[in-house]
C-alpha cells in the first residue's frame, strides 16, 4: 500500500478510536484516552517499519561480462559485481516446508541472497528468469 493511503487509514483509525476514547473519558472512565494513545502510537510504528521495509529494493543488470546486483532503499547502499561467464544461480529449498527457499548468485567464492523479500512462487519464478537471461547474454 503506498505511504498515502497508509497515513489515510491510519487518520481513519486514529480519528475513530479517540472519537470513542473521548467519549468514555467524558463519562469518567480516564485511563481508555491513555491506552488508545499508546494503541495509536503502536501502530503508527508498525506502518512506519512496514512502509520502510516495503521500499526495499532489488536491482539486478546483467551486462556483457558481470550481472550487478544493487541493494538499497532510495539509493543503493549494497553493490556487488559478478563475473557472468562463472555465475551459479543456486535456489536452495528449505528441509522443513514452512520455511522458505533461498536464491543465491555465487561467483569466485562469493555469494550473496536475492530475492529474499518474495514469495516461494515468484522465487522460483525469478530463478527461472535469470537463468535464462544469464544463458541469453552468454550466447550474444
Amino acid at each position: 500500500m503506498p505511504w498515502r493511503q497508509q497515513v489515510f487509514l491510519f487518520s481513519i483509525i486514529a480519528a475513530f478510536s479517540l472519537g470513542i476514547g473521548v467519549g468514555f473519558f467524558m463519562q469518567g472512565l480516564t485511563l481508555i484516552l491513555p491506552f488508545a494513545g499508546f494503541e495509536l502510537t503502536a501502530l503508527a510504528i508498525a506502518l512506519y517499519i512496514s512502509a520502510w521495509r516495503g521500499g526495499r529494493k532489488e536491482i539486478i543488470k546483467i551486462a556483457r561480462y558481470k550481472v550487478t546486483v544493487e541493494v538499497g532503499y532510495s539509493e543503493p547502499h549494497t553493490i556487488k559485481e559478478f563475473d557472468r561467464a562463472w555465475l551459479q544461480i543456486v535456489l536452495i529449498k528449505s528441509r522443513n516446508p514452512w520455511y522458505p527457499s533461498k536464491l543465491f548468485l555465487r561467483s569466485h567464492g562469493k555469494q550473496m541472497e536475492v530475492g529474499k523479500f518474495l514469495n516461494e512462487e515468484e522465487r522460483k519464478a525469478l530463478s527461472i528468469t535469470l537463468k535464462q537471461s544469464v544463458k541469453t547474454v552468454i550466447n550474444t
